[in-house]
């Protein structure tokens, strides 16, 4: 009889812990060093001084049986699934996107360290970013979030102007051929068949792939720089990437021998734009023994309401601000600095180009 209850009740707590509720815990996750995810070739690779360091949080599924442990978590917040994933987009979508953000993010700040150090590093349209893809449609089982088309039926598609162009000169139910690259290398692509779905504008049918877009942003480099991690989605880890390079391509030392971390997503004009979970994050740079912790200007209060005496909080809206805070800290930049930046500020850009550099 006891043994029939014990397993009972033991089959009841497992349930609990399969069963989730639609909510995400957002939980303080962990800092590390950014300069071992640096690649900066021989010759423009410099000893990277000080000490630098992304952050991140954790996001879990809130379930029966975990819900008590995180509601009394002082420092885990819980947060409807709507707030972060949309209508109609599915949990893998959501992660794919994830991966997606971390990916422009890292581009974005290769461009914006060099332009910054005074290296030409020319804009272009690359193609058309895949975000998302409407279920019911050849798309959804065809293309991911991540995929980039760069032509239909042998036409070039740089932007989402051109698809769209494109596109209408063909009828729904008719299969084209896209040739769809990557956001890290979209030249480099396969060709996907799929048939044209149809969708009602202006009161007349007309024809349409089934994804939601945004014009892949492309730079010319003039040499090849990347920046790799793993199991981190989102673009919050921009500004750091870019501190990042910036230190060791010119063999600075901008943190003056401080353990400094930083969270922000960058623009590709050097703007710093918000991040979520910044408390969680602050936990995990004080766990790591951070004394100075960059963050976007409007979430400075969200970072010292849970920041020790020994972490001091900057908040910064700009590359230049976070590079003038640093130096007035005793940071500096290397030898190794090329020249002035071109430009205005380093950061100029030709008309029109897409807002996506900032992450979604």
């Amino acid at each position: 009889m006891l043994i029939g209850v014990l397993i009972v009740i033991l089959v009841g707590v497992i349930v609990c812990f399969e069963i989730n509720l639609p909510y995400f815990a957002v939980i303080p996750g962990q800092a590390q060093s950014v300069a071992p995810l640096l690649t900066v070739p021989k010759g423009h690779s410099h000893t990277f001084n000080g000490r630098l360091f992304l952050t991140d949080v954790g996001v879990g599924n809130v379930t029966v049986g975990n819900w008590l442990y995180y509601h009394f978590d002082s420092n885990a917040v819980l947060y409807p699934k709507s707030d972060f994933i949309e209508s109609g987009t599915d949990q893998q979508q959501y992660d794919d996107q994830n991966v997606v953000e971390m990916e422009e993010s890292q581009l974005t700040a290769a461009a914006v360290s060099l332009r910054q150090l005074g290296y030409d590093v020319p804009y272009h349209d690359a193609g058309v970013l895949v975000w998302a893809t409407e279920a019911g449609t050849a798309a959804n089982s065809e293309l991911i979030p991540g995929d980039v088309i760069t032509a239909v039926d042998g036409t070039g598609t740089p932007n989402v102007e051109t698809l769209q162009k494109v596109v209408q000169s063909f009828k729904a139910g008719q299969t084209v051929t896209l040739k769809v690259g990557t956001v890290d290398d979209p030249r480099k692509g396969r060709d996907v068949s799929l048939k044209l779905s149809s969708a009602r504008s202006d009161g007349r049918t007309v024809p349409v792939i089934g994804i939601q877009v945004f014009t892949q942003p492309g730079w010319t480099y003039p040499f090849h720089v990347s920046v790799s991690v793993n199991n981190i989605g989102g673009p919050s880890a921009g500004l750091v990437f870019t501190l990042g390079l910036i230190n060791t391509l010119t063999g600075g030392d901008l943190t003056d021998g401080r353990t400094v971390a930083a969270t922000g997503t960058i623009c590709a004009n050097g703007t710093i734009g918000q991040v979520g979970g910044v408390p969680q994050k602050t936990i995990a740079v004080e766990n790591a023994h951070a004394t100075v912790f960059l963050v976007p200007e409007a979430q400075v209060s969200q970072a010292r309401s849970k920041a020790n005496s020994s972490l001091h909080v900057y908040g910064v809206t700009t590359l230049s601000q976070a590079l003038t805070d640093l130096e007035k800290m005793g940071g500096k930049l290397g030898s190794a600095k090329k020249g002035p930046p071109s430009g205005p500020g380093g950061h100029s850009l030709p008309g029109g180009v897409a807002p996506f550099p900032c992450g979604l």
